[in-house]
């Protein structure tokens, strides 16, 4: 019998549809994948508009932890997960939703503009190729965009980007996504292309000097009201100003070339983490500093990997990978860090929780298993 059935689940649907939803909105969204479980009724109530028109009545804003991760038994396929806790436990897991209806063995750029998250561009494997000198795969590359409504929990396609990238890196300024590098043969009219999310329209940003394109692999970051980004081959790092690029501190470049999605931006502050520690950018001193105060926290050894992090109401998302190699699996930690700011330039963390939300063990272990990790604001 479907729990739609019982007395008390048939009385309260049959209520005033407006008194339905004003009940429900009082939910935190954190439990809606245990309420859809209820009925198909419920279902169809959780994904409706005028839930979440309810919501933004009642002002119940909230910002939800998703992951995402790739398998073995499905290597070009992404899936994502929510952080959810359930309503009688302190544990936190995660829980598989929808994923998009398109495959990219190479990695896509990932933001988040409100509560759309953006998968853009990507590659398929091109199984027809050698592999190349490096060893390294080679891909066909994509310029199709997805964007996942994180309301409803739906994809729709977006318009695709003018060029084809594979391993794209994004980022977002003012509600306006900027795309770099990630396909052969860049100059300074292809180099990085903006989508602007209110009119859904791309257009190339030019630059004035082939110098700054020279490579395909780039990071880049929303950092100080602008855009910086980091070449791979060159090692340097360059900051938009005036509609110019300019060289950022070295300092600064050092600490963030090995993976964009390991870094965020909290408040105007730059945080990294990494193997060993978690660091923030001390701009009046020029040097990365440890985040102190982070007891209760694991210390990371040489079995974690893959982190990352992102901005979760204005504190420090952090998730990671941890091989065990006696039991031949693979976890995924996540913890989150409130983040306080002293008088005399310091910045501290107070790790709030941490636990294990993931586990995947044997012959269908996941690998590349964390590919990343958003946050996204929803009502």
């Amino acid at each position: 019998m479907e729990y739609g059935e019982e007395p008390s689940i048939k009385r309260f649907l049959m209520l005033p549809d407006d008194l339905v939803f004003n009940c429900l909105a009082r939910v935190s969204r954190l439990h809606y994948p245990t309420l859809s479980l209820v009925s198909k009724k419920f279902r169809s109530l959780l994904a409706s508009k005028e839930l979440y028109q309810t919501r933004i009545l009642l002002g119940r804003t909230e910002s939800c932890l998703y992951v995402c991760v790739r398998l073995y038994t499905d290597s070009e396929q992404l899936h994502w997960f929510i952080i959810y806790q359930g309503p009688n436990s302190s544990k936190k897991v995660l829980v598989l939703i929808s994923s998009p209806n398109f495959t990219s063995a190479a990695q896509p750029g990932f933001v988040v503009v409100g509560h759309e998250i953006y998968a853009i561009g990507g590659g398929s494997e091109n199984k027809n190729a050698s592999i190349n000198a490096t060893g390294s795969k080679t891909y066909n590359a994509l310029s199709s965009v997805m964007v996942m409504d994180s309301r409803s929990h739906t994809w729709r396609e977006a318009p695709s980007m003018r060029v084809a990238r594979v391993f794209p890196s994004a980022c977002t300024l003012d509600g306006r996504i900027y795309v770099t590098g990630g396909c052969e043969n860049l100059n300074s009219m292809n180099w990085m292309e903006i989508f602007d999310t209110k009119t859904q329209t791309w257009e190339f940003l030019q630059i004035p000097s082939e110098e700054v394109c020279k490579g395909s692999e780039y990071l880049s970051i929303s950092y100080q009201r602008t855009v910086y980004v980091g070449s791979r081959e060159k090692d340097v790092t360059y900051k938009m100003h005036k509609g110019k690029w300019r060289g950022a501190d070295i300092c600064l470049n050092h600490g963030w070339s090995l993976d964009p999605s390991s870094c965020c931006v909290i408040e105007n502050v730059f945080y990294r983490c990494s193997l060993g520690d978690v660091r923030w950018y001390d701009l009046k001193k020029r040097e990365w500093a440890a985040l102190k105060g982070l007891e209760g926290l694991p210390t990371f050894t040489n079995y974690y990997r893959n982190f990352k992090s992102a901005d979760h109401c204005g504190k420090l998302a952090i998730s990671w990978e941890e091989y065990v190699l006696v039991d031949d699996e693979t976890k995924i930690w996540c913890a989150e860090i409130a983040i306080q700011k002293r008088q005399n330039g310091e910045i501290w963390g107070t790790l709030e929780w941490f636990d294990n939300v993931f586990i995947s063990s044997g012959p269908n272990r996941h690998v590349d298993l964390l590919v990343n990790a958003l946050t996204a604001t929803v009502w």
